[in-house]
């Protein structure tokens, strides 16, 4: 248990939740675990132990989320150790969600939630970044980033639209906006080519001289080869 890392807790709760019928992404908006269902959004914050840091990232996301969940390892002696009681009374005086994950020797993981969170006696303070995790959560079209991991790529939904885009140009060559699109890429290709936040891609006027023409530069390319294996 001491080698358990925050990222080996993501794979049990999302199943567990997928399991309940949620949409579930990981690290969306400093989230480490966001779920989808019907509207309602729940958030999981992950960390290896019961710590006062993760009360403080829950009590944050209470602000945009319908349901806050803690989610840890079980302790060493089990539902023995001496601070379960404690963790449980806190959980519920704060509102928030409260899992164990545990290992059986075999290895396989077992989810169990001993507190689910109220609904929240105060609404909701900020929903504009509320809006902005669920739009983030929806735009991504699979759950390639794994909750709880540090120092690690990530795959925004930004930059999955870009890499797409990049992935047409490499692949059928310089092309309008348009011609883009009609190969599948996303609906805001025209945003991502025209404002190039990421400094991806090239342009040139088209024969006629009054549309460009797009290609994708080594930056780009590069960026493919790296989150080919997310993609």
């Amino acid at each position: 248990m001491e080698k358990l890392l925050e990222s080996d807790l993501y794979g049990p709760v999302k199943e567990y939740l997928e399991n309940l019928g949620y949409a579930v992404k990981g690290e969306v908006k400093d989230c480490d675990v966001t779920a989808l269902r019907d509207g309602e959004l729940i958030v999981v914050e992950l960390k290896r132990g019961f710590t006062l840091e993760l009360i403080y990232q829950a009590v944050d996301r209470q602000r945009i989320a319908d349901g806050v969940y803690v989610a840890v390892p079980l302790p060493k002696r089990g539902y023995m150790s001496p601070h379960i009681q404690d963790m449980k009374s806190l959980c519920r005086r704060l509102e928030l969600g409260l899992i164990f994950v545990g290992f059986t020797s075999k290895g396989y993981p077992q989810v169990d939630v001993v507190v689910h969170p109220k609904e929240a006696s105060v609404p909701r303070k900020d929903k504009k970044r509320r809006l902005a995790v669920i739009r983030e959560h929806e735009s991504r079209t699979g759950s390639a980033n794994t909750g709880g991991v540090s120092r690690k790529k990530i795959l925004t939904a930004y930059k999955e639209q870009a890499l797409r885009v990049t992935r047409l140009l490499r692949d059928n060559g310089p092309m309008r906006v348009d011609d883009v699109k009609k190969l599948g890429g996303p609906e805001n290709t025209g945003v991502i080519l025209g404002r190039n936040a990421l400094g991806w891609f090239d342009r040139e006027p088209d024969a006629n001289g009054s549309r460009y023409l797009y290609r994708p530069n080594a930056k780009a390319l590069e960026a493919l080869r790296e989150y080919e294996d997310l993609l």
